[in-house]
């Protein structure tokens, strides 16, 4: 897959490739009840994270990733509020990052962001799509829609976007097939 791309990575996924989308527990609501919105903090259920962090990692055991593998971090803004890239780091086997600037168009307007990308054989799955999911709802951090994970020897994407869903991306129809097995 090519990394240096005047896109964004999902963007690219989705011109180029087919892809199935998984939605996680779209019925359940991530918030402790409050009676005044408007005034009160919502804080996000534990158990709701981990429902969502076990949908995820059903769908990624399915996906049978190899051990030749690139993650991808894209700091859309360059702005990374909390070093999430840091945090990406942390939950691989490697500590060797390539960066990439990029440049992205959205209504017309340009943006300056920046890929990071690790090559790895190893993920500490679970310790990343809780990173993932709870910066949506609750962490205030910007790992939502920006973490890519890749197998080098198909060329497949994984795609955890948020507490809500999955999108998995292939050239191999086949592929594609098998995953609308799942049930999550």
């Amino acid at each position: 897959m090519k990394f240096y791309l005047d896109k964004l990575t999902v963007a690219y996924c989705f011109q180029s490739k087919d892809y199935i989308s998984f939605e996680i527990l779209p019925y359940e609501n991530p918030y402790y009840d409050v009676r005044d919105i408007e005034n009160e903090e919502l804080i996000y259920r534990d158990k709701y994270v981990d429902s969502c962090i076990d949908c995820a990692c059903k769908v990624w055991s399915n996906c049978n990733f190899s051990d030749n593998l690139a993650v991808i971090y894209e700091d859309k803004y360059n702005e990374s509020k909390k070093r999430e890239n840091e945090f990406v780091e942390m939950c691989l086997g490697s500590t060797e990052c390539t960066t990439f600037p990029f440049e992205w168009i959205d209504d017309e307007e340009k943006y300056y962001g920046t890929r990071y990308v690790w090559e790895t054989n190893r993920i500490n799955i679970e310790k990343l799509f809780r990173g993932i999911i709870v910066s949506d709802i609750g962490d205030n951090t910007e790992l939502d829609c920006a973490v890519y994970i890749i197998d080098k020897e198909t060329d497949n994407v994984f795609f955890l976007y948020d507490d809500r869903g999955i999108h998995v991306f292939s050239n191999n129809c086949t592929f594609i097939e098998k995953l609308k097995q799942i049930k999550i």
